[in-house]
């Protein structure tokens, strides 16, 4: 059984990136927001193609508040180390942000005290927004595929670590 190709890719682009990263165990998409204050997701594939893990979060730039709002992993792949590297992708895009969390699973509130202890960042749970941030009652974000296709997460990783933003460890 082939894998399901991602939102808003077509099949030869995922055909490529499978092949072109078919070294990889892990392989991650980042599709940015369609808005500055929108919803960022990065996606994690194993080497097959399957989707093994997800990461949602909001920013907002002018008031430096960043939103983790769902983390969620195989639980085939769990404790190995995809959700860190997934929440230092998102620390790292936005530097100088005061972070918090939706609210957690049980699984969540032991994984975010302990990013807390060993990176010395706080993670709370859901401080509240701000009012760039505030949705309408009732609304939903979009899927991925609203607004532009993701990006290949190597090419936005080489970016990254160019500016000294990042560090995938």
């Amino acid at each position: 059984m082939t894998p399901p190709i991602p939102e808003s890719l077509s099949p030869l682009r995922w055909r490529w990136i499978l092949l072109s990263t078919r070294h990889r165990e892990v392989r991650f998409l980042y599709w940015p927001p369609p808005q500055p204050t929108g919803y960022r997701n990065l996606r994690a594939f194993d080497q097959d193609g399957y989707d093994i893990g997800r990461l949602v979060w909001v920013v907002c730039d002018a008031c430096r508040v960043g939103s983790i709002n769902k983390i969620s992993i195989s639980p085939d792949h769990h404790r190995q180390g995809l959700g860190r590297r997934m929440i230092r992708r998102a620390l790292a895009g936005s530097p100088g942000c005061i972070w918090q969390t939706t609210h957690q699973s049980p699984q969540a509130k032991q994984f975010f005290p302990a990013l807390e202890k060993e990176w010395g960042v706080a993670l709370p749970e859901f401080g509240g927004v701000c009012e760039h941030l505030a949705s309408p009652t009732g609304h939903r974000p979009p899927p991925p595929a609203g607004g532009r296709g993701p990006c290949w997460s190597a090419a936005c990783r080489a970016t990254a670590l160019r500016r000294g933003r990042l560090s995938f460890r």
